[in-house]
C-alpha cells in the first residue's frame, strides 16, 4: 500500500518543455528531492542534448534509479526531473516507488513541438540551460511514448503559470 504524503514524480515531456523549471517549484513546495539526468549526465562530462551514445544513458539511468532508492529508502519524495521519453523508464521508476510502498504519478508537460523549437532557438541566443540540436529534439518528439491511459497522469499545459498549476493539480490529489 502506497503511503499518499509520499510520492515520486515522474516528470514527462519534451526537451524545453519546462521540467527542470517545474521540479523546482514542486520541491519547494513539497520538500521533494530532485533527480536530475541531465545533472546527472553533467557530473559524468555528457551533453545528452548533444548525443550521447546509448550505453551512457544507460548508465545515467542507473545512477537515477540508485540516487532515488536512497531518498526513497528514506521515506522521501522526489523528482526524476527527465524526458522520461519510453514507457519501460516510467516503468522502472514506478516498480522502484512501488517497492518502497510509495505513490507514483506522471506529469505530462504538455508543449507542443513549435514551441519546443521556438524555445529551443530562445536559448541558442541567449543559453540558460545546456544546448540541445534541434535534429536531437525532433528525433525525441518522433520516438516519444507519450503516456496512455494506464499510467495515471495530471497534465500541465503553458501557459498556465506553474504555481497555480501545482495549487490546483496537486490540492485536487
Amino acid at each position: 500500500m502506497a503511503r499518499a504524503d509520499l510520492t515520486l514524480y515522474l516528470l514527462c515531456g519534451l526537451a524545453f518543455a519546462g521540467k527542470s523549471t517545474l521540479a523546482a517549484r514542486i520541491a519547494e513546495r513539497t520538500g521533494a528531492a530532485i533527480v536530475s539526468l541531465d545533472a546527472i549526465n553533467a557530473e559524468r562530462g555528457l551533453e545528452g542534448g548533444l548525443g550521447i551514445p546509448v550505453q551512457e544513458w544507460v548508465a545515467t539511468h542507473q545512477e537515477a534509479l540508485r540516487r532515488l532508492e536512497a531518498f526513497l529508502g528514506e521515506r522521501r519524495s522526489a523528482i526524476v526531473d527527465d524526458t522520461c521519453c519510453f514507457r519501460r523508464l516510467r516503468d522502472s521508476y514506478r516498480g522502484l516507488a512501488s517497492r518502497h510502498g510509495i505513490a507514483s504519478l506522471v506529469i505530462h508537460l504538455d508543449v507542443p513541438l513549435d514551441e519546443a523549437v521556438r524555445r529551443l532557438r530562445a536559448n541558442e541566443a541567449s543559453p540558460l540551460r545546456p544546448p540541445v540540436t534541434e535534429a536531437i529534439l525532433r528525433d525525441l518528439a518522433r520516438d516519444f511514448e507519450w503516456p496512455d491511459a494506464g499510467e495515471p497522469t495530471l497534465v500541465y499545459r503553458p501557459p498556465e503559470p506553474y504555481d497555480a498549476w501545482i495549487d490546483r493539480a496537486l490540492a485536487a490529489r
